[in-house]
């Protein structure tokens, strides 16, 4: 399961928060232009994912705005990830949520995958990484973590425009992966965008989106379900789930090689599900064919894979693999290789 280590995402100039009341928040939309957006400008689903959402319970279980568990305990806002951490060098562009005014900025971190043992004294108060906050009208404000270093494009005092680049989606700060993380605040007040309901009710609603910040494109975006097939591929060995965040995927396999491995990498799966890993080889001969178990509890980041003790030939392979859940398709990837002599 991916961990991620439980901190405060802050900045280390960032506004107190003072908690006030319960239930519904003051805010009252306007016009759909006045409307919060997404805080990135890449395909979510293809190019950058939801890894992570707002955790709306206020006790010790966790409950994210669609009902579901993709969140941990105490998470205060929205992840969007890439795959790996040599993506940032594609600058997925972080932008404004709405029109506002930069307040604080910071930049200068080193993008890296954080590792506790050795980064946890080091990067006390800077949890956060890189970030901006920005001010809008109000009373609403939104602070984006984990930026790529060298790459904001904002400084204090700017006014910015809705869906305007401010940075790049990196790795700096307490970051298992790259992403940016967004929170949003009103009045002070941590609240969930996507349903508009103050963090830590206590009363938390999920599914109900009738008082939600986001605009339509952007709230039709986020209710999709967060499984995702992140990578699938062929290898002469077993990859390992800690090096596919950094690296990526394992060299293709090779002809000549005592064995076939085809693997799939794969975010937020519910308990229950099953994967379904098929190979194809030239000549339409199927090699693999094998359906998982089903997952006993839900994993945020999971590695499958499953081997022949035949290496692979010359010619074309066509990998697919599915994620069951109930007998009903959750994700489905297919990939052709090449194997050259």
């Amino acid at each position: 399961m991916l961990r991620v280590a439980h901190f405060l995402h802050r900045l280390a100039f960032t506004i107190g928060v003072s908690i006030i009341g319960n239930g519904s928040l003051p805010f009252v939309a306007g016009a759909e232009e006045q409307r919060l957006g997404l805080p990135v400008d890449c395909k979510l689903g293809i190019d950058c994912f939801v890894q992570q959402m707002p955790d709306i319970d206020p006790g010790q279980a966790t409950l994210d705005p669609l009902c579901g568990q993709a969140t941990y305990q105490g998470h205060t806002g929205w992840d969007i990830r890439l795959r790996t951490l040599g993506e940032i060098a594609r600058d997925f562009p972080v932008v404004a949520v709405a029109d506002g005014t930069v307040s604080r900025v910071r930049d200068g971190i080193p993008d890296k995958i954080f590792d506790a043992a050795n980064d946890r004294h080091r990067l006390h108060d800077l949890e956060c990484g890189n970030g901006v906050l920005i001010d809008h009208q109000s009373g609403l404000s939104s602070q984006y973590c984990h930026l790529k270093n060298g790459s904001l494009a904002v400084r204090s005092g700017m006014l910015v425009r809705k869906g305007e680049r401010i940075g790049s989606i990196g790795s700096s700060g307490v970051a298992e992966f790259p992403h940016v993380h967004l929170s949003v605040r009103q009045d002070g007040k941590l609240v969930e965008p996507l349903t508009g309901k103050a963090l830590r009710d206590e009363s938390p609603v999920c599914g109900d989106l009738s008082g939600s910040l986001l605009d339509a494109a952007s709230k039709q975006v986020l209710v999709q379900a967060p499984v995702t097939i992140l990578d699938i591929g062929l290898a002469n060995a077993p990859p390992e789930l800690g090096n596919l965040v950094r690296w990526g995927g394992p060299a293709l396999a090779t002809g000549g090689g005592n064995s076939t491995i085809a693997w799939v990498w794969a975010i937020n799966v519910d308990q229950g599900s099953r994967f379904r890993i098929k190979l194809v080889g030239p000549g339409e001969t199927t090699l693999i064919d094998h359906a998982t178990t089903a997952l006993p509890r839900r994993k945020a980041n999971y590695l499958a894979y499953v081997g022949r003790k035949v290496g692979v030939k010359a010619g074309t392979y066509q990998l697919s693999v599915e994620i069951t859940n109930d007998e009903k398709r959750i994700a489905l990837n297919n990939r052709t290789f090449t194997i050259s002599e």
